[in-house]
């Protein structure tokens, strides 16, 4: 089990990509804190991981609210003792709609969450880490980070964010043995039951659509010692999503 004797924090752990996750780690050896708005979903995914015999919690948590982080914290320390790992996996897309029209509002609650919320997270938990030397960060950006999704311009702007506070997570907090990355997913199933075939999709060089354990598994892997020597780097999940160019340019592809 590559995450043996580890605590994880995963925000947002209740359903799709943190749901992937959290079960993931488990199966790894890890004991999971989960944090997620959504109690119904938070306890569900809870109560999946135990049946399966792995160890895992639930606080409900709104990320973008510092002292709802703090006592996550403190949850999770006075429950495993220890933080080893954080996922920065809560976010929100909002309203989507033209960038002239998106009301301040949305605006705000998106950037609280999908930012903020990865601030005050890495923040509060980096300071446990820096205290005991040792730690992994890993947030959840996303291709639209790099590429813009229309109608989107919040979420995006967000994600674009995400990446820059894993660099300088990866730059300062590098001195006391504590990693950061962040993995960008492409198009994802995120709702996806777990037996589901992924959905074709023309926009992305492997002709489908992701599954949220495909993400899961590149989070183990940044968790685990494997990835020892990988800090402050975003790794596109996408298919080739975002390099398709025979989409960009409208060129038909070669048929097998």
């Amino acid at each position: 089990m590559r995450l043996r004797e580890r605590v994880a924090i995963v925000t947002g752990g209740g359903r799709g990509i943190g749901r992937a996750i959290v079960h993931a780690f488990a199966r790894e050896g890890a004991a999971v804190m989960i944090a997620d708005q959504d109690a119904g979903h938070g306890e569900t995914t809870c109560a999946e991981v135990q049946a399966a015999g792995g160890t895992a919690a639930f606080v409900r948590t709104d990320v973008a609210d510092r002292t709802a982080v703090e006592a996550l914290v403190q949850t999770t320390l006075d429950t495993y003792g220890r933080i080893d790992i954080l996922v920065n996996n809560a976010a929100i897309l909002g309203e989507n709609g033209p960038l002239l029209e998106v009301s301040q509002e949305v605006w705000e609650r998106v950037i609280a969450v999908n930012q903020t919320g990865v601030f005050i997270c890495s923040q509060v938990v980096g300071r446990v880490m820096v205290q005991a030397r040792r730690g992994n960060i890993i947030s959840i950006s996303s291709v639209n980070g790099q590429v813009p999704q229309p109608r989107c311009v919040a979420y995006a702007a967000a994600k674009a964010a995400v990446e820059s506070i894993t660099i300088s997570l990866a730059e300062d907090l590098a001195p006391y043995g504590i990693r950061a990355n962040c993995i960008a997913p492409g198009p994802i199933q995120s709702r996806a039951a777990d037996d589901e075939a992924p959905w074709p999709s023309e926009a992305v060089l492997l002709g489908r659509a992701g599954l949220p354990a495909e993400i899961a598994n590149v989070a183990v892997f940044l968790a685990s010692d494997e990835s020892s020597y990988i800090t402050g780097q975003r790794i596109a999940v996408d298919g080739g999503h975002l390099i398709n160019g025979y989409r960009i340019y409208g060129v038909a592809r070669p048929q097998p």
